[in-house]
């Protein structure tokens, strides 16, 4: 949700109304948008909720250093460590770079490396098919909602999501749900999805959220302009 709460609030809201009472979360909580105290302090309290560490995250708590980030994000990385503090920051640090369970794999960027890949092709899938063994692996980082899967004579298969039911019965499966509070697939909406698993199948859905508002308090904390503009866009 990059600090983006306002977005955040509306896709918990959303989540309510259709009764879902697990949560997964891919990362960075923190970077980009004016409130990632807020952020952080929601999803602590989120219950029945797992959750990754993301980069802008790790860049926050000095685990990564601030030359890998534009200086836009560096600002709002920077801004982030000046808002946390106490259990909120706590939180932060305790996450784990990966979960691996008997239902999921979660990580924010690749199971090989969950901090830093932007795993965008089928080939980063092949090659990162080693470094986890249970399916669906959730990830993130890209702010692009994809899915990669493996297809029955073993040659793999992705593709952008769009809000349809996917089903997914054989093979290992990748799903990245887009991003809450940083789109950047042209659609300015917030990006989650409902993942089944009892039935294999994952639907994405766009969520509207009051992007005025938050561009507002982005300009009253002088923010970046272009951290601002960009969400007009979905870039």
């Amino acid at each position: 949700m990059h600090g983006n709460h306002v977005a955040l609030k509306a896709v918990l809201e959303f989540y309510r109304k259709n009764e879902v009472e697990n949560f997964i979360c891919c990362g960075d909580i923190v970077g980009y948008g004016p409130q990632p105290l807020e952020c952080a302090e929601t999803l602590r309290e989120l219950k029945n909720a797992v959750i990754v560490m993301g980069n802008h995250d790790a860049a926050m708590l000095g685990k990564m250093d601030l030359k890998w980030f534009n200086s836009n994000a560096a600002w709002a990385i920077d801004f982030a460590r000046g808002q946390l503090t106490g259990k909120a920051l706590d939180f932060i640090a305790r996450l784990p770079e990966k979960v691996e369970n008997e239902k999921f794999t979660l990580v924010h960027g690749s199971p090989r490396k969950p901090l830093t890949e932007y795993l965008l092709s089928e080939s980063q899938f092949l090659d990162n098919n080693k470094d986890w063994k249970f399916s669906p692996c959730f990830i993130g980082h890209s702010h692009m909602p994809l899915y990669f899967r493996e297809r029955d004579n073993g040659v793999p298969e992705t593709d952008f999501l769009k809000p349809a039911v996917k089903i997914f019965t054989t093979g290992k499966v990748m799903l990245n749900p887009g991003a809450v509070g940083q789109p950047r697939d042209g659609d300015v909406r917030s990006s989650c999805g409902i993942y089944d698993s009892d039935k294999n199948t994952f639907e994405l859905y766009r969520v509207y959220y009051d992007i005025g508002a938050v561009q507002k308090m982005m300009s009253a904390l002088n923010m970046p302009t272009l951290l601002s503009e960009r969400l007009s866009f979905g870039f």
